[in-house]
C-alpha cells in the first residue's frame, strides 16, 4: 500500500513538472522541466512495478480452456 501512496505523490509531482514544461517562459526552462517530468514518470512507473511485484497475484487465470494473464499496470 505504501508504494501506491508514494506512486500517487510522485504522479502529482510529475503533473506539476508537466505543467511547468507547458508554461515555461524559455526553451531552457522548458527543457529542464521536461527532464524533471521524465524523471518523475520513471519513478511513478517503478513504484507501480514494485507494487505489482509485491502483490501475490496468480501467474494466470484459467477459464474453461482459456488461459489469460492478469493485467499489468503500465503508465503511458
Amino acid at each position: 500500500m505504501t508504494t501506491l501512496i508514494s506512486a500517487s505523490r510522485a504522479l502529482h509531482r510529475q503533473k506539476i513538472a508537466v505543467e511547468r514544461t507547458l508554461y515555461a517562459r524559455s526553451a531552457e526552462e522548458s527543457q529542464l522541466a521536461a527532464r524533471w517530468a521524465n524523471a518523475w514518470h520513471k519513478l511513478v512507473q517503478r513504484k507501480l512495478d514494485q507494487n505489482l511485484a509485491t502483490r501475490s497475484a496468480p501467474a494466470g487465470i484459467y477459464f474453461g480452456g482459456l488461459f489469460t494473464n492478469p493485467p499489468s499496470r503500465v503508465l503511458h
